[in-house]
């Protein structure tokens, strides 16, 4: 269906759900759906599609405008649909997250293929909303040799000013998120990954564009295995410095290695807060010059390895409650602290 108008001033456009797709008594078997260069307005959703057995199908969404839902605009529960393409597509002014999607993890990636791609998604959601676009795979452990080798590809799209707490979220082990554009300053995280470590240990994203230029300011913009150990580390270097994506600079996790564990050379003032403790040290601490490590009273640090190493002044600010004395020897130009007691 291409050129049309979907409008609705209180449910949803266009729905469409075989739950007996492909067996006996079913009335789908296969299907080529298209949507070319429509607009839709719609108060629910814009589009939701439920083909849990429809393994000979394709589905594409191509340059269609989504506009004013109060809704998820878009709506797919497609497990073993082998070819979903959503590509150059305008998601703006939307009240709800624009899309959703759910697939099966357990299917061949020599047959399957999910492009979300060169899309523009701009003031979407509300602060309430849980993201602006979620990727969701699950799977009935019945074939653990399939797991996680459905290919997802989340590539040169362009999230500007969005409203919802995360832009991406995904539990797709398998999700490859690079060439994007984010510039959310309303959004707590831009990239959230709901992967268990214990399945995947490290995701990628390299070459995307954070709205941010030291490595530490794009870790605060992902939420993975450096804010919750369960879930997998997300890759994100390199990275590009400019909207344009040609610049591109190259990082790595130097002080904040996990949750609470810590060590390395600072890039930037850090406040290791009594709220969030005690940080095991495994690695030294290095404090460069012009660069303040703020220790509050009540922190307690484990020292497995290694120690702190003040390159340039070191003060100890003692206030009423409980502090943490550091016993340290001079080292060269510096100062280093080779231990650590709590009283």
């Amino acid at each position: 269906m291409t050129n049309s108008v979907f409008e609705s001033f209180e449910d949803q456009c266009l729905a469409s759900s075989y739950y007996e797709c492909g067996r006996e008594g079913g009335q789908m078997h296969s299907a080529t759906f298209l949507l070319h260069s429509n607009l839709f307005r719609c108060y629910g959703k814009h589009i939701g599609l439920a083909w849990p057995h429809c393994n000979d199908t394709s589905v594409t969404l191509l340059q269609n405008t989504f506009k004013r839902s109060s809704n998820t605009a878009v709506e797919l529960y497609l497990p073993n649909v082998p070819l979903i393409h959503v590509k150059g597509n305008t998601f703006s002014d939307l009240k709800g997250a624009a899309l959703s999607l759910r697939l099966s993890d357990a299917v061949d990636s020599d047959s399957h293929s999910v492009v979300i791609s060169d899309n523009l998604f701009t003031a979407v959601g509300r602060p309430h909303i849980d993201s602006v676009v979620s990727v969701n795979c699950f799977w009935g452990r019945q074939s653990a040799s399939l797991v996680h080798v459905l290919n997802i590809s989340l590539s040169r799209n362009d999230f500007y000013f969005n409203l919802a707490s995360a832009t991406v979220v995904t539990s797709c082990a398998s999700l490859f998120l690079t060439e994007n554009t984010f510039v959310n300053p309303g959004a707590v995280h831009d990239y959230g990954v709901r992967v268990s470590y214990e399945d995947v240990a490290v995701m990628f994203a390299p070459l995307n564009y954070w709205n941010a230029v030291t490595f530490n300011d794009i870790t605060r913009r992902i939420y993975d295995y450096t804010d919750d150990e369960n879930v997998a580390y997300v890759q994100v270097s390199p990275w590009y410095l400019d909207q344009n994506r040609t610049q591109t600079a190259i990082g790595g996790n130097i002080f904040f290695k996990g949750p609470f564990e810590i060590g390395g050379r600072m890039e930037e003032d850090i406040t290791l807060s009594n709220m969030e403790q005690p940080y095991r040290v495994t690695g030294n601490i290095v404090v460069p010059h012009g660069r303040t490590l703020l220790i509050e009273s009540g922190v307690m640090l484990l020292f497995a390895n290694g120690g702190i190493i003040v390159e340039g002044e070191f003060s100890v600010f003692c206030y009423f409650s409980p502090v943490l004395l550091l016993f340290f020897v001079a080292k060269g130009m510096g100062t280093q602290v080779t231990s650590s007691e709590n009283f």
